[in-house]
């Protein structure tokens, strides 16, 4: 790494086999890899400086292989409970080649503690606390706790993910998200959604567009304001995609 520089390389570990979230059958209908991409990744690449270079491999989808390491400044890995044995083993894999880590995402956020071999944790939601991450690398820090306040983020400020990084072609289906669920249902705008359906839209992308959320209705008065958007766009773009929650 050099300056402002940073090659970082996001890593989605395995889900467990056995996990409800494989959906084998229906992807060997469709000719899929994996049902669902990863937004959460995608969107904390997002966060990152634009100067920074990232890649991403997708653990359920395609091999990690040595010249993926020997590429990065930075690895930043994290996902489900499911997910949580694959999660330390890339932990291991890079604390062994001396490679900095930095894990994020529901399990490290519920027990932080089973992964303290990270060099970095992010708990909590990453929007609040990336710019503080960053800032620490920037400086020099080679480990760190970052924590987010809870249920506090504002998602009209999230940015559209890094869809681009994806591998479209590997996945039923590409997610997006209008609502981050909680005591206080929090909607993004009908703006920011629409962008995300045109980064897709631009890069080709004629699939299954899911709607993520735990409780879509959470909000009913922000979704009533957002669908007739989301028709008129649907009509405008002649159909391009198939949209389900």
């Amino acid at each position: 790494m050099t300056g402002d520089i940073c090659k970082v390389l996001m890593i989605f570990p395995r889900f467990n086999t056995d996990s409800f979230w494989n959906y084998r059958a229906a992807c060997e209908l469709t000719g899929a890899r994996y049902p669902a991409a990863p937004l959460g990744l995608i969107t904390v690449a997002a966060l990152l400086p634009k100067s920074w270079e990232v890649r991403l491999v997708n653990r359920n989808t395609e091999t990690l292989t040595e010249a993926d390491l020997e590429w990065a400044d930075l690895v930043m890995t994290g996902g489900m409970l499911f997910q949580q044995p694959d999660s330390l083993s890339i932990i291991d894999m890079c604390r062994a080649r001396g490679t900095p880590i930095v894990v994020g995402g529901p399990d490290v956020t519920s027990t932080p503690d089973i992964y303290s071999r990270a060099n970095f944790r992010v708990l909590g939601e990453a929007e609040e606390i990336m710019e503080d991450f960053v800032a620490a690398w920037r400086s020099g820090a080679e480990q760190g706790v970052f924590h987010a306040p809870m249920g506090q983020t504002d998602v009209t400020k999230s940015p559209t993910p890094r869809f681009d990084l994806l591998k479209l072609e590997d996945y039923l289906h590409v997610g997006v998200q209008f609502e981050l669920y909680g005591r206080v249902p929090r909607t993004k705008t009908n703006a920011q959604i629409l962008a995300e359906l045109d980064a897709l839209y631009a890069l080709g992308y004629r699939g299954h567009v899911d709607f993520v959320d735990d409780n879509l209705i959470g909000n009913k008065r922000a979704l009533k304001k957002f669908l007739p958007d989301l028709q008129e766009w649907m009509n405008k773009k002649k159909f391009p995609v198939r949209i389900f929650d």
